[in-house]
């Protein structure tokens, strides 16, 4: 059979499956399993031995999706059901095992449903820092938004992800760095055939309406391979700001409660964009616990020279101004709260803890720091804090602060954020700076 992964096409039977596990010993089968002449195979392994593909290109639910195409019989993935075994004869010479074909796709009542439709969920940019199922690697607020609403419809649902394509929500994979809008228009073209590929091996499409709760540069690409096969493309939230987004889900139909729950506007955090509200650090340590102990908002202000310093380790211009803004504690959007206070993180982590705890200071030492050498010291860091930096703090009701962070996001472009933002050159290169200064 011939299959496409990431843009490029392969051809694959059950005869090269056998000849690739030759000499080779099965590793450990932790979830899933791909059974290979009566003896259990992890389905990464398999496929990866049978391919060449380096194992973190795909996941365990598209090596079992191949493989069991392929006619072999594999643990169970496909919305709880297992897919076909192999079929045996009882000549002298085995021959290769046959799939058992048809017409539809196996597991999906949208297989034989097409008007029941299928929703996609873009990824975020923030993940859990391990490998988890989908459906919990992506933090962003918004993707947990549409995560959940899709989950409600009882439609079968499925992650975009820039570097795998389509994934099922149960698939484990891990972290990884990479962003949709960031890739060539012939990436892009690609990838949504790919997608496509993917979502035609699991539904009938014909006629099918796709509903994309993603940005523009993950659903654009989608339209032209999705018409070609007969499906429409929906996107419920075209055109809308994240705060826009968001209010969008607490108001949608199905939301719970949605009658009994007042959703407030977000608060006014206008006193961070003016710097005249920003205080030197020791002026904020003299302030004592008391002044700053809630949860709340803050922004960091780089001076001339500060900006200057952060550019030239950059190589992009850092103008002067607010460079950070972030939050302190607060209750999150997943509902759980945080005893997290602005005093706790201004003082505590930005200005008196180390890199490997402050996502600030690892961003500064990223910055600072001159290539080839060791990390600039905690305590000069510390000490060219207190010279070119202020900081403006909000304290807020703990309810209040999600809704705030969103505002704030949306009214500045601090350049120092990659989180929740738009790509930018200067923030790829922080990217790498972070990464680089990880490793030493």
């Amino acid at each position: 059979m011939e299959f496409a992964h990431e843009g490029v096409r392969y051809s694959l039977d059950a005869d090269v499956v056998r000849a690739a596990l030759r000499g080779c010993a099965p590793e450990d089968v932790r979830t899933h399993w791909v059974d290979v002449d009566g003896i259990r195979w992890p389905p990464k392994q398999v496929f990866g031995l049978a391919t060449g593909l380096d194992r973190s290109t795909f996941t365990s639910h598209r090596a079992l999706d191949i493989l069991g195409r392929l006619g072999f019989r594999t643990s169970s993935w496909r919305s709880g059901r297992q897919t076909t075994g192999t079929v045996r004869t009882t000549n002298a010479r085995t021959q290769a095992p046959s799939p058992v074909r048809s017409d539809r796709p196996v597991g999906s009542a949208a297989a034989d449903d097409p008007g029941a439709g299928v929703v996609l969920v873009g990824c975020s940019g923030s993940k859990a820092p391990g490998p988890a199922p989908a459906a919990e690697l992506f933090t962003g607020v918004a993707f947990r938004k549409a995560r959940d609403l899709a989950a409600r419809s009882g439609k079968p649902w499925y992650v975009l992800s820039a570097k795998f394509g389509l994934l099922h929500p149960d698939e484990v994979i891990a972290s990884y760095d990479a962003y949709l809008p960031k890739q060539s228009a012939r990436y892009r073209s690609a990838w949504a055939d790919w997608v496509v590929a993917q979502l035609g091996e699991r539904h009938a499409l014909r006629g099918m309406t796709v509903e994309a709760h993603a940005g523009g540069a993950y659903c654009e690409p989608l339209i032209r391979p999705l018409a070609n096969v007969g499906a429409t493309l929906t996107q419920p939230l075209a055109g809308l700001g994240l705060g826009r987004r968001l209010a969008w889900y607490g108001s949608s139909p199905g939301s719970p409660d949605e009658s009994a729950v007042d959703v407030p506007g977000p608060p006014d955090v206008t006193s961070l964009l003016d710097e005249r509200h920003a205080v030197p650090p020791e002026e904020f340590l003299a302030a004592g616990r008391t002044s700053s102990d809630r949860p709340g908002l803050y922004s960091w202000w780089a001076d001339t020279e500060g900006a200057r310093d952060l550019s030239a380790g950059l190589g992009h211009r850092v103008p002067p101004g607010l460079v950070y803004a972030g939050r302190a504690g607060g209750v999150r959007p997943n509902g759980v709260s945080s005893t997290n206070t602005l005093r706790g993180r201004v003082a505590t982590m930005h200005l008196g803890g180390n890199r490997n705890f402050s996502t600030f200071r690892l961003t500064l030492a990223a910055c600072l720091s001159r290539p080839g050498q060791p990390p600039i010291a905690e305590a000069d860091l510390t000490t060219w804090m207190h010279a070119h930096l202020r900081v403006a703090t909000l304290p807020l009701p703990p309810e209040q602060v999600t809704a705030g962070e969103i505002r704030l996001l949306e009214l500045t472009d601090a350049p120092l954020n990659l989180r929740d933002v738009p790509p930018t050159p200067l923030r790829k290169a922080l990217s790498t700076l972070r990464s680089a200064i990880r490793e030493r």
